[in-house]
């Protein structure tokens, strides 16, 4: 039987953000806050302040990507939040090794 770990998915989300800054520090706090694993974290700023962020985070099987997309969409500091991807993380470690 598989692990929590083996089912465990990364989730990748476009951010527009009004204020680069003040999104950035949002979404890392909820990240942490929500207990999930930071895999990526990209932003570009635009010379008026705003920029796009693109950031993956591993997530347990019970985080609905829609749930966490909406929670991180709540933010005054984001225009918009989208799921730009999904993907099966494997788990971390050394290979299992069978025995005969």
């Amino acid at each position: 039987m598989p692990s929590a770990a083996c089912r465990a998915s990364s989730v990748a989300f476009r951010a527009i953000a009004t204020d680069s800054l003040a999104a950035a520090s949002q979404l890392l706090a909820d990240v942490q806050r929500f207990g999930l694993r930071m895999i990526e974290f990209r932003m570009m700023v635009d010379v008026e302040g705003g920029a796009a962020i693109d950031f993956g985070v591993a997530a347990r099987p019970d985080h609905d990507p829609a749930v966490l997309c909406s929670r991180f969409a709540r933010h005054p500091a984001l225009r918009s939040v989208e799921i730009v991807a999904r993907s099966a993380v494997k788990p971390e470690g050394p290979a299992p090794s069978a025995s005969i």
